[in-house]
């Protein structure tokens, strides 16, 4: 049980998604993407962190975004997905930009 503890405290630290994008050819290998959240104690700022791996050359690209958590919450403490979602795609959907810039 200490291992497990050791393993999500200092390799996994506050990842909650890896996710696969495969290749549509098949030719090439898997992209990764990973989104890692922190929220610090008394704390009212949320960081989200989304981390691109390119499955050809191994470079990763990251980006992040630090808002209020207040901004993603209604007052009975109900995430409000519809406001949420946007900023996460607009990360995704820079990191992709860069991607196909290079």
């Amino acid at each position: 049980m200490g291992i497990l503890t050791l393993y999500m405290m200092y390799t996994e630290r506050g990842i909650f998604l890896v996710a696969i994008q495969k290749d549509r050819a098949g030719v090439d290998p898997d992209n990764t993407w990973t989104l890692d959240s922190a929220l610090k104690r008394y704390d009212d700022q949320y960081v989200l962190t989304m981390t691109y791996t390119d499955g050809q050359n191994k470079q990763e690209r990251q980006g992040q975004f630090t808002k209020p958590v207040n901004n993603y919450f209604d007052e009975n403490g109900e995430l409000c997905f519809d406001l949420f979602e946007p900023e996460v795609r607009q990360l995704q959907a820079s990191l992709a930009m860069e991607k196909k810039e290079k």
